[in-house]
C-alpha cells in the first residue's frame, strides 16, 4: 500500500496518520467540470501535485445535443433534463427545462439505467491504473438525490410539492437514489477507495424544509446507501453544503466515515469541534462561499491553520480539502495561499 492511501486510512479511522492528508479536485485525466474541461488539459494546483487523495467526479453524463443561437452548447442528460452551457464563466450549467415540472406524478417518465455512464467507469478505470495507482481516490455521486430533484421537477416546485404532494417527491427520490445505489460497485470495480455523496438540502441560514420531514421520510434512504458503500468494501463519505446543524446528530447515526463541508461557515467551525471532531472524520478546506471567494491570502492562510488547529486531533480525523474551481475560478492567490497554508502541516516528501 502506498504511503498516500496508507495516511488517508489512517486520518480516517483516527489511527494516528504521519501527516495531514491533503486532498485536491483538480485532478490531470480525471477533472472534466461537468464536462466543461478536457481532463486532459488540467493541472494540479502549484503546491498540490502531492495531494494524497484525488476526486474522481462521475455520476452525471450529459451530452452535447446541439448549440443555441448565441452558440452555447446545449446538453440533455441520463434524466432527460435539458441544460445550456453560458458563454460566460460565472457558472458551469443552466437547467433549461425541468421533465417533472408541474407533474402530479411520473407517468410515463423513466430513472434511468446505470449503463448510461458505463463509458465514464471504463475510463475511470484506466487513469486510476494507469496514473494515480499509488492515490486514495474518492469518488462523488454528484449530484446527490434532492439536486436531481431539483433539476428534474425545478427548485420551487420541488419545494412546494413537499408540502402538497409528499408522496410524489417521495417517489422521485426514491427513483434517485435506486439509480445511485447502482453505480456504487462501478465505482468500486474501477478502483476508488471510498465514494461520498454530495447533496443540498440546506441554505447558508439553515434547512429549506422541515428537519422532522427529513428525518422521518428521506433519512432512511442515506442510510441504506451508506450501508451499500461498506458493503462493497469502500468507506463512506456525505458532502453537504449550507447550515444542516438541525440534521447534524441524524448524519452522524447514518454510519458515515468522513464529513465534507465547503461552506464551513454556513455550521460553523464552533459547532464542527464541539460536535463531530474526533467522532468522524472532518474533510474541509478554506470556506469556499467566503473566504477564498472574497478574502485575503492572509485571510485565507488563518483560516486554514484554525480549522487544522481546532479540527484536527492527535489521532487523526482531519483531511485538508483544496481546490481552484471552475466557471468562476478563485483568485489565484488565495488558491495557493490555501495550498502553502496546509502543506505547513504536511511532511511533503519530494
Amino acid at each position: 500500500m502506498s504511503e498516500h492511501i496508507e495516511n488517508v486510512k489512517k486520518a480516517i479511522e483516527f489511527k494516528k496518520p504521519a501527516y495531514l492528508p491533503m486532498e485536491t479536485l483538480d485532478v490531470p485525466g480525471l477533472y472534466h467540470a461537468y464536462y466543461t474541461l478536457d481532463p486532459n488539459k488540467v493541472t494540479f494546483i502549484p503546491g498540490a501535485e502531492n495531494a494524497d487523495s484525488l476526486w474522481a467526479l462521475g455520476s452525471w453524463f450529459p451530452k452535447e445535443i446541439g448549440k443555441s443561437e448565441k452558440g452555447e452548447v446545449l446538453r440533455k442528460d441520463e434524466w432527460g433534463i435539458n441544460h445550456k452551457v453560458p458563454l460566460d464563466m460565472n457558472s458551469i450549467y443552466i437547467i433549461t427545462d425541468s421533465p417533472l415540472n408541474n407533474k402530479k406524478s411520473l407517468g410515463n417518465y423513466k430513472f434511468p439505467e446505470p449503463k448510461a455512464g458505463d463509458f465514464y467507469f471504463d475510463y475511470l478505470s484506466k487513469i486510476i491504473k494507469g496514473k494515480y495507482q499509488d492515490r486514495f481516490i474518492s469518488a462523488h455521486i454528484d449530484p446527490g438525490a434532492f439536486l436531481v430533484a431539483s433539476f428534474l421537477m425545478g427548485t420551487e416546485y420541488l419545494y412546494m410539492s413537499l408540502a402538497d404532494n409528499l408522496d410524489f417527491v417521495i417517489e422521485v427520490i426514491e427513483g434517485i437514489f435506486n439509480y445511485h445505489y447502482q453505480l456504487i460497485p462501478k465505482f468500486k470495480e474501477a478502483g476508488c477507495h471510498m465514494v461520498t455523496y454530495l447533496d443540498e438540502f440546506a441554505g447558508r441560514s439553515g434547512m429549506m424544509f422541515s428537519p422532522d420531514i427529513w428525518r422521518k421520510y428521506f433519512k432512511h434512504y442515506y442510510k441504506k446507501l451508506v450501508d451499500k458503500i461498506h458493503e462493497n468494501g469502500l468507506y463512506a463519505g456525505l458532502a453537504l453544503d449550507g447550515n444542516f446543524e438541525a440534521i447534524l446528530d441524524d448524519i452522524l447515526d447514518l454510519g458515515i466515515d468522513v464529513l465534507q463541508m465547503f461552506d464551513t461557515g454556513s455550521i460553523g467551525i464552533d459547532t464542527l469541534e464541539k460536535r463531530v471532531k474526533g467522532k468522524r472524520c472532518i474533510k474541509c478546506g478554506v470556506d469556499m462561499g467566503l473566504t477564498l471567494a472574497v478574502g485575503t491570502p492572509d485571510e485565507v492562510i488563518k483560516e486554514a491553520t484554525e480549522k487544522v488547529e481546532r479540527l484536527n486531533s492527535d489521532r487523526g480525523g482531519y483531511i485538508c480539502e483544496v481546490l481552484r474551481w471552475y466557471r468562476p475560478s478563485y483568485p489565484e492567490e488565495n488558491v495557493i495561499a490555501s495550498v502553502n497554508a496546509f502543506n505547513k502541516f504536511r511532511d511533503i516528501k519530494k
